[in-house]
């Protein structure tokens, strides 16, 4: 009943938007405020050779659309553990509390396969960081936009 519920009155600006916030904000934190870092910590050297530059240029609007795939349904998630709140209860607190919820949820499986491929602290907060303060943005996103 809840899906039936949240489906028929969700405000699909609002995820929309959250969903475009959480992507433009990993395209500024993976290359403007923590690039080099996240490449650095992962071992990810840029292509010199021409043809090995054209095959990466070819799949990134692949992963990019998969990546805006991903942040909709991550939005959605959001979105309908919101639903299941008391409406009188849903404000900016209550969008911070569930997107750090949210967040925890996401991060903690990242961080033990991290943890067990031996990747180091400082990439495991750029990665989390980027997951808890996105998802908790969005959370905040639906909250407050009725």
């Amino acid at each position: 009943m809840l899906l039936k519920e949240f489906f028929s009155h969700a405000n699909w600006m609002a995820i929309g938007v959250a969903a475009i916030a959480y992507f433009a904000i990993g395209a500024l934190w993976f290359s403007v405020l923590f690039g080099k870092t996240w490449m650095g910590e992962h071992k990810i050297v840029m292509p010199t050779d021409e043809k090995e530059k054209a095959k990466m240029k070819a799949m990134m609007p692949f992963m990019m659309i998969k990546t805006l795939l991903m942040n909709i349904l991550m939005a959605l998630a959001v979105a309908i553990v919101l639903k299941a709140i008391p409406q009188a209860s849903i404000n900016c607190m209550m969008g911070i509390k569930v997107g750090i919820l949210m967040s925890g949820v996401a991060t903690i499986p990242m961080v033990m396969g991290h943890m067990y491929t031996m990747k180091s602290l400082k990439l495991m907060i750029v990665d989390a960081g980027y997951h808890i303060f996105s998802i908790t943005l969005m959370s905040i996103i639906i909250s407050v936009w009725h």
